[in-house]
């Protein structure tokens, strides 16, 4: 598994790599894990100095002045387990909560504001044979960057911030209205100009975008010593579009922190972006085998698996999330909508479409929202009808029961066209203007089954 690296291949390993004479950017010692982050510093040649972990115990303790505890060793050996071709040792265990990071509780603070996305076709379908071919990647659509990086862990406020107390009891969760509030803090601290700067980041227009560029530039010079403020400066990087700068700063939290999950996150995201889907990948996979409430993993796992072409993959990774998530809804939309989208009428895609068919019944039965029941239901017979088309004109035998039924209906073009016909004029009901009232009521028209009178 390797760091994700801009403009060129990626490098190094799950370990910390020799040195890297070609990146710029900044630099977080390892005895920065034991003495709270306050050892960040930016290599003075605009290099990395080569580390090795995990860094010698007695090392690391004449570093920081006392011996390692033990729960920083355990967070050191934690950051091992990673799987990589080379050392497949290490068993994923289930991570426990860090006290450094805190899941993100924000606006964005949900993966499906990032769910993988194949395009949809430009209208609606049925009758169009036309898909991918084998081993084709599906054209799939780049989810919002911004929604994806404030899905990111949120750094956990520190205790001994002069304003701790007075962020804990902050009731606003607007971000307009969180500046608002900040401007009472009874003095400034490093925690209230993260606060702010996040706040920034949330609204996300120009202005917003560039207040918290300046900021986080601005507490770099100030405080580039502490974690928090490199972290930051990713994070704002990330939103911003800077790819490399978010790269080189979350590959120093990554160094300074082995054991932690979030800088694995936001390497997998930066990895993403920047097209190196394997290395994102593996992270994105890492995190989800090793904490499954880091969702948004399973989600960037199941993106990067789809633009790879490996729908099945991506369809695992989003059936991976547990019933019990507050995502699992977005997650099984998302999977029938994986496992159909762009595909060929093949004699394969049976066994997909019948998955696809039972699990939005099964949404169905859970109260799926109805206009959403409905468009996936207009997606998955679309898909069924090309099926049977071609079976109907040869391009390969019939190979389905005569009595087998896709929601309802049977698995035939009168059936299936019944239920399209069904669904459309079910969301002309609920369609919110005339104009799309009338379009959906001309769709199921065109759907309707052939009848001679």
């Amino acid at each position: 598994m390797s760091r994700p690296v801009p403009a060129q291949p990626a490098v190094g390993t799950a370990h910390r790599p020799a040195a890297e004479p070609g990146h710029a950017g900044w630099h977080v010692p390892h005895e920065a894990a034991w003495s709270g982050g306050e050892n960040v510093e930016a290599s003075p040649d605009g290099g990395w100095e080569a580390e090795t972990w995990p860094p010698d115990q007695t090392d690391g303790g004449a570093a920081a002045g006392r011996p390692w505890s033990e729960a920083e060793a355990a967070a050191a050996r934690r950051g091992l387990r990673e799987p990589d071709q080379h050392h497949p040792v290490w068993p994923a265990t289930g991570q426990t909560g860090s006290d450094r990071f805190r899941p993100t509780s924000g606006p964005a603070g949900g993966p499906a504001a990032a769910e993988p996305t194949v395009a949809p076709p430009a209208k609606p379908a049925a009758g169009d044979i036309a898909g991918d071919v084998a081993g084709d990647p599906p054209t799939t659509v780049r989810p919002d960057m911004r929604a994806v990086a404030l899905a990111l862990p949120v750094p956990r406020v520190d205790p001994g911030d002069a304003n701790a107390g007075f962020l804990a009891g902050l009731m606003a969760t607007e971000p307009a209205d969180l500046l608002v509030a900040l401007r009472g803090a009874p003095t400034d601290s490093i925690e209230v100009r993260i606060r702010e700067l996040r706040a920034y980041l949330e609204v996300g227009d120009g202005r917003s975008l560039a207040i918290a560029r300046a900021s986080a530039a601005g507490l770099a010079e100030r405080r580039g010593s502490d974690w928090r403020v490199v972290w930051y400066r990713g994070l704002t990087a990330l939103v911003t579009r800077d790819w490399e700068t978010a790269a080189l700063s979350f590959d120093a939290i990554y160094d300074a922190f082995p054991g932690e999950l979030a800088p694995k996150l936001a390497l997998a995201v930066c990895a993403e972006v920047l097209g190196q889907l394997d290395n994102a990948a593996d992270y994105y996979e890492l995190v989800w085998s090793t904490d499954p409430s880091h969702v948004s993993a399973s989600f960037g796992l199941a993106r990067v698996r789809l633009a790879a072409g490996d729908r099945r993959g991506a369809v695992a990774a989003l059936e991976s999330v547990p019933e019990t998530s507050a995502h699992y809804t977005a997650a099984r939309v998302a999977a029938v909508r994986a496992r159909l989208r762009q595909r060929a009428a093949t004699p394969d895609l049976l066994p997909d479409l019948l998955a696809a068919g039972a699990q939005l019944a099964a949404l169905r039965g859970a109260g799926l929202e109805p206009w959403l029941a409905e468009q996936l239901s207009c997606e998955v017979l679309g898909s069924a009808l090309d099926w049977v088309i071609s079976c109907t004109v040869g391009s390969f035998p019939v190979q389905t029961d005569q009595g087998r039924q896709l929601l309802g209906e049977p698995l035939n073009e009168t059936g299936v066209r019944l239920g399209l016909e069904r669904s459309y004029r079910r969301l002309a009901r609920l369609a919110p203007t005339r104009s799309e009232r009338i379009e959906l009521v001309e769709a199921a028209n065109r759907f309707r089954p052939r009848t001679w009178v």
